[in-house]
Order: C-alpha cells, then sequence, then structure tokens
C-alpha cells in the first residue's frame, strides 16, 4: 500500500477584507464553495469567527490609522460608515458562501487531528485565490489571472475601489464592470481619462463594497500612475508566459555578478528601471529585497554582504 496524495480545484469568489498584523491591509480574501477562507491563514466557516474575535480579521478600523492596499499604497482613513460589525461581517462571509453553494454542502471542517499535524510539523497554508474566467462556450478550459487592486471613477463622480484581474489571454477585467473585458491599451486609456486613479483627489469618499463608505486622504506612500500602467503591461506579460521585468531584471543581476562590466551594469539599470516601483521590493528575498541592485547601481563603493 502507497502513500498517495491528490490536488483538487475548489472554486470561490473574492471579497474585499482588512486584515490587522500591526498595520491594516486590505486583500481580496478567498472564499470558497466548500467553506474555506484564505485571511493571510487558512480556516474553515466555523473557525472564522475565532479571527474576527481575535482582531486578526477586522470588520473596521479606527480613525486616524492608515490602510495599506497592495499594489496601490497607504490611505490615511479620516471618517468611515462600516458596514458590518463583527457578527454582521461573519454573517456576510456565511451568505457569500450559501451564494456559490445554496445546498451548503460537502462544507469542510478541520478536524483537530489535522491541527495537530500541521502544529507539529510547523506548517502552514493559504489556500491562494487565482483568479479564472472559462475561455469558451465549450468546455470547461480556464485562463487563469493575477489580481490588484485600482480606484474606479464612475459618471457620478463616485469613487470606489475595485479588483483589476489581468488574463493569460492579455485581456483585462474589473471588478465592478462585471464580465466585460478591456485590452491593455483600453486600461491606459482609462487612467488617461481619469477613470482609473491610484489616490482620492486630496480628501476623498471612497466605497469598498462589503466593508463601507471610508474618506480617504494620501497616506505615507502611494505609487504614481505611470509604474501602475507599467504594472499592468508586465502583468499581462507574466501571465502569457513571457519573461517579465522582474525576471528580465533577476537575471540581468546574474550577468552582473558573472562579469561586473560597463556593460553588464548599463544592462541592469535599464532592467531595474523598466520594474514598477513599488514592486522592486520583490526582487530579492524578504530580507534583501532590492538593495543589492541599488548598491550596485547607486553605491559601488558598498562590498556585497555574502
Amino acid at each position: 500500500m502507497s502513500v498517495v496524495y491528490r490536488k483538487q480545484k475548489i472554486e470561490g469568489v473574492t471579497v474585499p477584507a482588512i486584515i490587522h498584523n500591526g498595520n491594516y491591509f486590505l486583500i481580496q480574501m478567498g472564499v470558497y464553495e466548500d467553506g474555506t477562507i484564505s485571511c493571510w491563514d487558512k480556516c474553515d466557516l466555523d473557525d472564522f469567527i475565532g479571527f474576527l474575535k481575535r482582531g486578526r480579521v477586522v470588520a473596521c478600523i479606527p480613525e486616524g490609522k492608515e490602510l495599506s492596499i497592495n499594489g496601490l499604497g497607504s490611505y490615511k482613513v479620516t471618517g468611515a460608515d462600516w458596514k458590518y460589525d463583527i457578527e454582521g461581517y461573519n454573517q456576510y462571509i456565511r451568505d457569500t458562501v450559501k451564494s456559490i453553494n445554496p445546498e451548503m454542502e460537502n462544507i469542510y471542517k478541520t478536524t483537530q487531528r489535522e491541527k495537530d499535524k500541521w502544529k507539529k510539523a510547523r506548517v502552514g497554508f493559504i489556500p491562494t485565490a487565482i483568479p479564472f474566467k472559462l475561455k469558451g462556450q465549450l468546455g470547461y478550459d480556464m485562463a487563469e489571472g493575477k489580481s490588484s487592486y485600482i480606484f474606479y471613477r464612475d459618471g457620478e463622480e463616485q469613487l470606489y475601489i475595485t479588483d483589476i484581474t489581468v488574463y493569460s489571454d492579455k485581456t483585462v477585467r474589473l471588478g465592478i464592470s462585471g464580465d466585460r473585458e478591456f485590452s491593455v491599451e483600453e486600461i491606459d486609456g482609462l487612467f488617461n481619462n481619469g477613470t482609473l486613479a491610484v489616490a482620492p483627489r486630496s480628501e476623498e469618499k471612497v466605497i469598498i463594497e462589503g466593508i463601507g463608505e471610508l474618506l480617504l486622504s494620501k497616506g505615507s506612500y502611494c505609487c504614481k500612475v505611470s509604474e501602475k500602467k507599467k504594472e499592468i503591461k508586465e502583468l499581462a506579460i507574466e501571465m502569457a508566459g513571457e519573461k517579465d521585468a522582474i525576471d528580465r531584471c533577476r537575471q540581468a543581476h546574474y550577468l552582473y555578478l558573472c562579469e561586473p562590466t560597463d556593460w553588464a551594469k548599463e544592462n541592469l539599470r535599464k532592467a531595474y528601471e523598466a520594474v514598477p516601483e513599488h514592486q522592486r521590493m520583490f526582487l530579492g528575498d524578504m530580507d534583501s529585497r532590492d538593495s543589492d541592485f541599488r548598491r550596485i547601481l547607486y553605491n559601488p563603493d558598498e562590498k556585497r554582504e555574502v
């Protein structure tokens, strides 16, 4: 008898959620049809209320605090009308599961044996949410995508935070626009006409569906429109299976370390500057980030730590 395992695709949706881990982070929280939830941890539907009561996931944040939004920046919350309290947000997640699994069957329940097993092995799991769309009418072929957040201004000048997803066929969808698809060039145009943005205009009311209406202003950092455009274009390259700017920069770094010539340094500079500024931290590991890239390009007299 052999020891085996299997893999299974479990479909779901993402909903906005706020993680409190020192700072406050807006995330796209995966909620799956089997009741599994991905909130920087893996939990089941019954355990989720514990994450809320412990303050790992929060239904609101104090005024004056900053909300970090992946791929955009940090924004100060100067006022808010929150949609839920703890119990209300827990029910919202349960209702979300029921909307995609009306029978509420095959709901996953984590056993104590399983918890003890992974605690002993010091292993944690995050069920990563992979966006997808169906490629056509026949079959069930998936085109996978990758998502980030963006500010969206409608025709009535109301500002929303919505997800933006780039798929492997280089099409783009905005969460607020449903199944409507855009090309990367059309997304560029939406930035140019002010429909898409990376920050509020000074202090402005922003709607985050499922969370509430927040009065936001710019915080300690914010990415540039030009860099966000660059990110979306590079996402399209990555999802199509080609080498994106981060891959090309890492390769240029390796070539420089192998042979540190003037040509290799200039090649590295071009590759580094092609990476969106807010993504350069991902060039190295969690500790080094892009420090060695900056050392080579801007502080060449510094010794490299090995």
